[in-house]
């Protein structure tokens, strides 16, 4: 559900600095750097995200901790490779709406508006 609603607000974030992105365009900023702005985006969503989860497990892991076997509840190899794998599922996530922001035609998006 994470990877779902990150898509869906960097897409909505690209749809609505159209604009701005062909305007960029415009300008010369090239197809890579509009890309790279928009995963940029989504890593700075995730990375706050990762970061208020982490504080809120930590937070209630005295609660959790009679539920697990095997593991502690704060074990860091685990938050290290729960916060790794929404990365990489974020950049993923990301990467369709920032192929539809560099592919954009910057003429056809400053006619529209």
């Amino acid at each position: 559900m994470a990877i779902t609603g990150i898509y869906a607000v960097v897409a909505f974030s690209v749809s609505q600095r159209t604009q701005e992105i062909a305007i960029r365009m415009a300008l010369g900023a090239q197809r890579a750097g509009i890309a790279k702005l928009v995963l940029l985006s989504g890593v700075r969503l995730t990375l706050l995200g990762c970061g208020l989860g982490v504080l809120g497990s930590v937070a209630v892991s005295r609660l959790v901790s009679s539920f697990l076997f095997g593991v502690s509840a704060t074990d860091p190899l685990i938050y290290l490779l729960c916060v790794l794998i929404m990365m990489i599922m974020a950049l993923l996530a990301s990467t369709l709406p920032a192929a539809r922001a560099s592919s954009a035609d910057p003429i056809d998006a400053l006619r529209s508006s």
